[in-house]
């Protein structure tokens, strides 16, 4: 479903990844894995286009990934950044940034699996912990089912209680293909198949 083929990704003088492939099957969940400055979270950038490699090519579900392409593309994905910041002040009102009101009940469900109160959707963000935020965003992205789902460094805000929800609310997803980055080691344990970079 994803094919990564030689990827070469620089910044200034400093090579990231150099000719790194990998492929991807549908409904398989792959964790990237390798310290900190590996080019983990760039991978997941680079599958979306938000980060051009100097050479290589992706492609997905048969589309090669490139400006005509690109909208097409995620539309299929979700995705989940390790640094969350965003413009609006709860699960709620991301769902409406979205245009996804209609999924609000789903986004409730899926927070109920990851251990919070459905309410926790419509509380505000200043109100959260790191952890209870990262699970709203979660919850919201998982509520899409989009085909793909990225997540990066899902764990980080995450105590082990968390980390086990999130394991199994992961695992209970049909059809879709988890691309994540991470080096939690029971995150790793409970991937399909651990790529290291």
């Amino acid at each position: 479903m994803i094919n990564i083929n030689q990827i070469t990704l620089s910044f200034q003088d400093k090579t990231i990844l150099d000719n790194f492939s990998a492929q991807i099957r549908r409904g398989e969940h792959v964790c990237f894995s390798g310290s900190s400055g590996r080019g983990k979270s760039s991978l997941l950038k680079i599958i979306q286009a938000y980060l051009i490699p100097a050479k290589g090519e992706i492609s997905i579900d048969g589309l090669t990934l490139n400006r005509l392409q690109v909208k097409n593309i995620r539309n299929k994905m979700a995705y989940v950044p390790q640094n969350i910041h965003l413009p609006v002040k709860n699960g709620t009102e991301l769902l409406e940034m979205l245009a996804k009101s209609q999924l609000s009940e789903k986004a409730e469900i899926f927070c109920e699996k990851l251990g919070l109160p459905r309410e926790m959707l419509s509380r505000s963000f200043d109100e959260m912990s790191g952890g209870q935020k990262q699970r709203i965003v979660i919850a919201v992205c998982l509520s899409l089912e989009r085909e793909i789902l990225l997540l990066d460094e899902p764990t980080a805000s995450l105590d082990d209680e968390a980390i086990d929800a999130l394991i199994e609310c992961i695992k209970g997803l049909e059809n879709t293909t988890v691309v994540s980055a991470s080096h939690n080691s029971k995150w790793l344990n409970a991937a399909g198949r651990v790529i290291s970079i």
